[in-house]
């Protein structure tokens, strides 16, 4: 397949301004504008890695009878920089005139005579392409390349402007040491206490360079809040790496997990330290340890003995493991069965980015009201979370052996994940006026409590897509705290909202294709889904005492937050990094004894490579390279359940884990380029294992 385009075409037909034609600007700008327009609309559509469009200086300076010329080049810079704007490769390369080849070549004497007195010189064809290959690696949206004489370029000038001044500065500086060097020695020479200070002293130069600050910025002031973006962060992160000399190798999202000049100085000395590039600390004192609770004990340990789901394509337990174990997914464009939740899909024409499509329970609008004593007229203005959890919580039970009417008046907690409803902006849209018992999430829980007579607490969480798991968090601790006996969790989630949906698409979270290619290098954004998933828990003793069939033990949990990064939806890797340190400490567990790991995964392509990472750097501490921590995320076959989504993942790997298979994934085909995976001490779950 092609891999990538360098256009490099040019033709000249100087003349002043007031001497030029029409014709001759034809001349000029078409082999420039059309040629690389052409090529931009024939490969918009194709992976290229690299398009290179050869400018010149002339569009950048300007030059005297050469208007056409660099009217045609200011188009060149101008199409690279709406390339990367649509997310495809774009660069243009200002170039001086080279010697030995091109029309420069041919007409150098009447150029020479023009350019001798600026002090511009001839680029060489080896300068040429030693300049090509580092801006291509650079990958820098446009760039100047130009061979001047500076010294004969200051003698019109009565006085030195300070960039002259600086740029004379540095050609005289050309054999001293350089500025890596220079950082590096200072590091290795400086007592461990001053390393932080001298690192921050150098991120703030380079960030005043890549933003184009008046002044260094302050320490604590975020990256992003300076007006930082994705392109300034990776040239920010190689000037990092090039300082850094291959000592240590910043990774792609360092400036997402350390957002502020402190944050990024005191790990970058850390690391530096721990890997021998500079002195290890002397005097100071190893670093405070994060609190940790101890490990649980075997009577802390909380057993699941009952489980039930309603996913996308998937009605029960059963065919929710022949849809993993095929590899099937159950995205489709727009609801397929017919019934009152396809009222939602009515409305503007043309819908798209992502907003048709989605993951969506069959028979949605179906419910056996009279089963669980609910009025017609109250189960139709019933949201259809509030119907799904109480018929899932009734399954689940039913698979714990458990019969519901015996556990009334006893105390067994409900916590779910459940977002704010959708369902009213479907009932407003029919006319039917908006029930608001019917679609309050405390309602939807509390109702479970209610229908079924139970005493224990109820609790919605609404954390987005971390919503069922901290429920499951919660309900675990309140068996500990002996608050409960017995507790249902878990989450639900339904979509019937258009313009929430068109939201998320005109911010960029939904796919367009609608795949969820998690990890994968055509990841751009995940589909929504709906489903509910609940399952029962209780104390192992209590478990085991009662001869309760057990589909497994949860040992662990922890909750935390990113704190301040990048922004409030980016996510932190080593906020990240610790909860899951904390997990498996309250479990008693290493991480070397962890096998699988189902991540969240939202076909992101910052925030798939921050978990990965993150994953990397806890699971991956003494692994064996031959047994690889394999990762899946359940998105790619159900789509993103948004609240209910960590509990369809908790499902899936009891399921899993009984069957002792790691099952199939759809879009796991082409791992993300930017990760280096060969070097990750992970490995995305592609087959069946």
């Amino acid at each position: 397949p092609l891999a990538g385009v360098i256009h490099s075409v040019g033709a000249l037909a100087d003349a002043a301004l007031t001497n030029q034609s029409w014709e001759n600007f034809e001349t000029v700008l078409w082999p420039k504008v059309l040629g690389a327009w052409q090529l931009h609309r024939a490969t918009r559509d194709r992976d290229l890695e690299m398009f290179v469009l050869f400018s010149s200086v002339a569009g950048v300076l300007g030059n005297p009878g050469q208007s056409n010329h660099a009217a045609a080049n200011a188009f060149l810079d101008q199409l690279a920089a709406h390339r990367r704007s649509l997310g495809l490769p774009g660069q243009a390369i200002a170039w001086g005139a080279w010697s030995e080849i091109g029309e420069a070549e041919e007409q150098r004497e009447r150029i020479a005579r023009r350019t001798e007195a600026t002090g511009i010189e001839w680029i060489t064809p080896e300068q040429g392409l030693r300049a090509f290959e580092h801006l291509v690696r650079e990958d820098i949206a446009t760039s100047l390349v130009l061979a001047r004489d500076w010294s004969v370029f200051e003698q019109p000038g009565e006085a030195r402007p300070p960039l002259l001044g600086d740029l004379l500065a540095r050609e005289e500086a050309e054999d001293a040491p350089t500025a890596t060097e220079d950082l590096l020695t200072r590091l290795r020479q400086a007592p461990s206490a001053e390393h932080e200070p001298l690192l921050a002293s150098f991120l703030r130069e380079q960030l005043q360079a890549v933003l184009r600050l008046p002044a260094p910025p302050a320490a604590k002031v975020g990256f992003f809040d300076l007006g930082m973006d994705s392109l300034m962060a990776v040239e920010f992160r190689n000037r990092l790496n090039r300082a850094l000399s291959g000592k240590y190798t910043a990774p792609n999202t360092v400036v997402f997990d350390y957002p502020n000049i402190e944050a990024l100085g005191g790990h970058l000395a850390r690391e530096l330290a721990e890997i021998g590039g500079v002195s290890p600390p002397t005097a100071e004192p190893a670093p405070e340890p994060q609190p940790v609770k101890t490990p649980a004990s075997q009577g802390d340990a909380i057993a699941i003995v009952g489980m039930a789901c309603r996913f996308p394509g998937a009605a029960d337990l059963d065919a929710f493991w022949c849809q993993l174990e095929a590899g099937g997914h159950a995205v489709t464009e727009g609801r397929q069965d017919p019934g009152s939740g396809n009222r939602v899909r009515e409305g503007p024409a043309g819908a798209d980015g992502g907003s048709r499509w989605g993951a969506f329970v069959e028979g949605i609008d179906r419910f056996d009201a009279s089963f669980f004593g609910v009025l017609p007229i109250g189960a139709r203005l019933m949201d259809p979370q509030q119907r799904l959890l109480l018929e899932t919580s009734w399954h689940a039970l039913e698979d714990a052996s458990m019969d519901p009417d015996r556990l009334r008046g006893g105390r067994v907690g409900v916590y779910a994940g459940i977002g704010t409803s959708e369902y009213r902006e479907l009932m407003g849209s029919a006319r039917e006026g908006v029930n608001y018992l019917g679609t309050l999430s405390s309602m939807a829980v509390g109702g479970v409590a209610f229908r079924l007579g139970l005493t224990g607490p109820t609790m919605p969480v609404l954390l987005n897509c971390a919503s069922s798991l901290v429920a499951v968090h919660h309900a675990v601790a309140a068996l500990r705290q002996g608050e409960v006996d017995l507790v249902l969790t878990g989450g639900v989630n339904t979509v019937f909202s258009r313009g929430v949906t068109e939201e998320m698409a005109a911010l960029g979270m939904l796919s367009p294709t609608g795949k969820c290619a998690t990890f994968d290098a055509a990841a751009d954004g995940f589909v929504r889904g709906e489903g509910c998933g609940m399952i029962v828990l209780k104390r192992l003793r209590d478990a085991v005492a009662d001869g309760d069939r057990i589909w497994g033990v949860v040992r662990g949990t922890a909750v935390n937050q990113n704190g301040a990064t990048a922004g409030p939806t980016v996510p932190n890797g080593p906020a990240q990094e610790r909860v899951i340190e904390e997990a498996l400490a309250r479990a008693g567990l290493s991480a070397t004894e962890v096998d699988y790991l189902e991540a969240h995964g939202a076909a992101s392509e910052m925030g798939d490579p921050i978990e990965v990472q993150a994953a990397a750097a806890v699971y991956g501490r003494e692994r064996d390279t031959d047994r690889p921590l394999l990762i899946g995320s359940v998105k790619t076959n159900i789509g993103h359940l948004e609240p209910a989504a960590g509990i369809a993942g908790l499902i899936k790997t009891v399921l899993a884990m009984n069957r002792r298979v790691v099952p199939k994934h759809l879009h796991f085909r082409n791992p993300m380029p930017h990760l280096d995976w060969d070097r990750l001490p992970v490995q995305v779950a592609a087959e069946t294992t």
